[in-house]
């Protein structure tokens, strides 16, 4: 027995000593303010939506290449955006491709380092791509463990076609609010391995892709970061903006450049006015700013915020003379904006801007050859700002039976006569 006392001893010395280092090591939950750890970043979570970056193929070479690496013998040329640059990058297109990206600024692509691809599967049901990564464009100086990398997505190698970027890691972490303890998120949207990229509006390509970092905070409380690009209610997950609405009010957003920690503290912005146009309409929407990120309830007035702002869905109803509701949704089958004076206004402090959309309509028809003998047809409801509306609309909440239309020759012969469809 003697014997094993030692031995006793030294197992309770390293037993209390791991529970005193996991004890030790937990970071408290502090109000407003919270430590970021890095984390390998879900793919399929509702997070990343907004963090991707669409690359298109160069039509030529660009200037500032200067070389290639050896054995680049079929390139296909791109720039990504990271922060304020657009950096160069060549896809080596062979039966297992090669990356490489201009990261020292030269154009000097043989000195670089070459990133062989990865086949991978995104769903049982899809093809396979192929992956570089993860790649860094952090700065130089930045710290050790700061750079959140990202991966690039390659989806063919017949020929030059569009790539995707999407982050490697994300930062987490939790902090309290009034006494309640919410769980908080940062990702690196735009690939320059910092966290401080703000939302620039207007937005110089496709909505979906907002080129900035990306903030999210679990409102809910159900474990899940939950985005809205619709009206389903707040958005948790929206681009990075200088505040989040938080209840009834503000919390400026403040996160360490290098993403290890993050604040949020109350505050009162100075506020302007959005007005609607004509008196008759209202409008609910959806949108994002450099500001707060926005759900704007069914009304004809809002105090906002001052900051850029940009509408991504919006639902106008207007009643007519004999007292029917009609209710236009916003056209989102198009990757690109479509809500005419909505897709950009700023808010001045103290001062309203007015946004005129909605009647009088106009409907046109886009017609689309699909295949050999088959034409498709669909109407087209533009508002008097150039806003685009979807064909189904609601009367009274309700949708109507399918349309109907003619086709009809230079005499007025009726060539086709049918309905619309749904779908």
């Amino acid at each position: 027995m003697r014997k094993l006392r030692p031995v006793i001893l030294l197992v309770l010395i390293v037993l209390g000593g791991g529970t005193f280092w996991l004890l030790s090591g937990r970071q408290p939950i502090e109000e407003g303010r919270c430590c970021l750890v890095r984390k390998k970043a879900p793919r399929d979570s509702q997070l990343m939506a907004p963090a991707f970056q669409l690359l298109q193929p160069c039509v030529a070479r660009p200037d500032s290449v200067r070389d290639l690496p050896a054995g680049f013998d079929r390139p296909a040329y791109y720039e990504i955006k990271s922060g304020d640059r657009h950096i160069p990058l060549v896809v080596n297109l062979s039966e297992t491709p090669s990356l490489c990206i201009d990261t020292k600024g030269d154009g000097v692509l043989s000195q670089e380092r070459c990133f062989v691809a990865t086949r991978i599967r995104e769903t049982k049901a899809s093809n396979s791509s192929w992956r570089f990564g993860p790649i860094s464009l952090a700065p130089r100086d930045a710290p050790p463990g700061a750079d959140a990398g990202f991966y690039v997505n390659c989806f063919r190698v017949d020929r030059p076609a569009s790539l995707t970027t999407y982050p490697a890691f994300v930062k987490v972490g939790r902090l309290r609010l009034d006494g309640q303890t919410y769980r908080v998120a940062v990702v690196d949207g735009d690939c320059d391995g910092r966290f401080h990229s703000i939302l620039s509006l207007p937005l110089d390509g496709m909505w979906r892709f907002p080129g900035s970092d990306v903030f999210a905070i679990d409102l809910n409380r159900n474990g899940k970061f939950e985005i809205s690009l619709h009206l389903s209610g707040r958005s948790e997950v929206m681009p990075l903006g200088h505040l989040v609405r938080f209840e009834d009010g503000y919390y400026a957003i403040d996160i360490a450049a290098d993403g290890k920690s993050l604040a949020l503290s109350k505050t009162e912005p100075r506020f302007g006015t959005l007005l609607i146009e004509p008196n008759d309409t209202t409008v609910e929407m959806r949108m994002w700013s450099d500001a707060a990120d926005q759900h704007l309830a069914r009304a004809q007035r809002w105090p906002l915020p001052m900051g850029k702002y940009m509408a991504i869905y919006a639902v106008l109803e207007k009643k007519d003379a004999s007292g029917d509701v009609w209710s236009f949704t916003s056209d989102v089958s198009s990757a690109f904006a479509r809500l005419g004076p909505l897709n950009f206004f700023v808010i001045e402090p103290e001062q309203t801007t007015r946004v005129r959309v909605g009647p009088p309509l106009v409907v046109t028809a886009d017609v689309r050859q699909v295949g050999t003998g088959t034409v498709e047809i669909s109407p087209i409801i533009t508002g008097c700002g150039g806003e685009h509306y979807q064909a189904d609309f609601r009367r009274n909440w309700r949708r109507p039976s399918e349309r109907l239309f003619k086709i009809v020759d230079e005499k007025g012969t009726v060539l086709v006569a049918d309905k619309f469809q749904y779908g």
